[in-house]
């Protein structure tokens, strides 16, 4: 397994098997995401190497504020028969007081719902990577259904 993470930070790293792609998600899961969130990608080989590709199936993006303890994860797969893009889902109330950045370049923040905690995120991250599947060990929404 190689998963590849264009970081909150603008570096590109490459992880390879189940140990080092573990540190890479504990240490995107640390850093706090004021400005851009990080979007990685699962599978066996280094996702754009090059311009030409490869390009990934499918992708996950995280966006974490440490100090607040939540992180807010965005799963599209164009092969999910179910949610091509979907939000992670927290039905917990009331609704955390904070907003995770979702695209960097925009400024679009993910909804409120999304907020789950960081060890949740962290599970589900490291179910991503081993099943290369939308995680089922957490709530998920639909993209458009806040």
């Amino acid at each position: 397994m190689i998963v590849t993470a264009v970081l909150t930070t603008g570096i590109v790293r490459v992880a390879s098997g189940l140990e080092q792609s573990q540190q890479l998600i504990d240490e995107v899961l640390r850093t706090n995401h004021a400005k851009w969130e990080t979007t990685m990608f699962v599978g066996d080989a280094e996702f754009r190497s090059t311009k030409e590709g490869p390009q990934p199936d499918h992708q996950l993006r995280i966006s974490v504020i440490p100090s607040a303890g939540l992180a807010a994860l965005n799963y599209m797969d164009h092969d999910d028969p179910e949610m091509v893009i979907a939000n992670s889902y927290n039905p917990a109330r009331p609704l955390p007081e904070v907003s995770l950045l979702f695209n960097g370049e925009t400024g679009a923040v993910f909804p409120r719902t999304a907020s789950i905690p960081i060890a949740d995120a962290r599970t589900a991250m490291i179910e991503w990577i081993q099943t290369r599947k939308r995680p089922k060990c957490i709530q998920w929404r639909p993209y458009d259904n806040y």
